[in-house]
This record gives C-alpha cells, structure tokens and sequence, in this order.
C-alpha cells in the first residue's frame, strides 16, 4: 500500500495478512486528505488503527503526532515495526488495548481530529461518540468510515457530512459546541 502525499509520498507500507484488517484504500485516503487541509502541526486519534496507513498519512501530511489504538497484539507489532522503518517513533504513539478502554490514556485530552475505522456493521460509529464523551476527549472533527450500505445515528451535537467512495462512506462529524478543543 502506497502513502498518497506528505514527504513520505510514494513509499510502501505492507499491510499484514491479519484477519479483520481492513486497510483504508489510497483513493478514500486521498479524499480523506483533500477535504481536511491542511493538517500541520495537528494532533490526531485513530482508532482501530488496523495497517496503521491513516496515521502514517496523516505524519507524512504533516500532522505533529498521532495516537493509534489498536486490539490485536500482533498488528501493534507491525505497527511499531512500520513506525521504526519509517523514523515516526517520536510522533507516533502505539497503544494496544480494546476499545473503550484505550481511551482511558487519554482522559481529558483535546485533538485536532479523530480518525476511525471500525469494523463494519456493529455499531461502532454511535459507540464511538458516547465514549469520546464519556472520556471527556475534545476534537473538532470525528472521521468515521464506515460501510455504504449501513446509516449511522450521530448524536445531534455533531453536523455530519458524508462521501461515498464506492463501498466506504467517510462520515465528517463537526463539532457544533461541545468536544471542541479548548486551546
């Protein structure tokens, strides 16, 4: 797989053969990107961090840090591995733990942006706000991808916008008062 921009444009990343490891596609990464901006000096969440391409993106664009959550203990093994080939250690926190609670870390915390990916058609998307909530975890904008065939039910205090790319659905959620950085 491919990074599509950033100074890391061009290089590969080998995506682990790892059941449920569903790695977002280049054309749904590029969109992704186009339609953030410009990421400088951003922090960032994934969660369900899977082949890790996202955050590796998002570094490559520019972003000052990300924080990748991940379940499987093998997959974090590849992704540190993708971290040290690629000299992100520094900016590149990898944590292995279930959702929610690998979001206990990072009580209280403020992002520039929540990216997830999670598995598709289990409700994970509803889920997703409740505990960003729940953790008191402030962003701006929450990324959910998601199957295009499943409707989602986003809380109201989030202004969704939403693009089909083939089988995936990016869901833009913007913050309307609350979970907004306060910086």
């Amino acid at each position: 797989m491919r990074i599509t921009g950033g100074d890391l444009r061009g290089r590969k990343i080998k995506v682990p053969k790892i059941e449920g490891v569903r790695p977002t596609s280049s054309r749904v990464r590029e969109a992704l990107f186009n339609i953030m901006g410009d990421i400088e000096g951003q922090r960032g969440l994934d969660l369900f961090s899977g082949s890790g391409i996202v955050a590796v993106e998002a570094l490559s664009r520019g972003a000052k840090s990300m924080v990748s959550i991940e379940s499987s203990g093998k997959v974090c093994r590849h992704l540190n591995d993708v971290a040290a080939q690629f000299k992100l250690l520094k900016q590149w926190h990898i944590q292995h733990q279930e959702l929610p609670n690998g979001l206990d870390a990072w009580q209280g915390q403020s992002f520039d942006f929540v990216f997830a990916d999670p598995p598709y058609r289990q409700h994970f998307p509803e889920k997703i706000c409740s505990w960003l909530a729940i953790h008191h975890i402030e962003t701006p904008l929450l990324i959910l991808e998601e199957s295009s065939q499943e409707s989602m039910q986003i809380p109201p205090e989030w202004e969704v916008s939403t693009r089909k790319y083939g089988n995936t659905c990016l869901n833009f959620c913007h913050a309307i008062q609350a979970n907004t950085p306060s910086r």
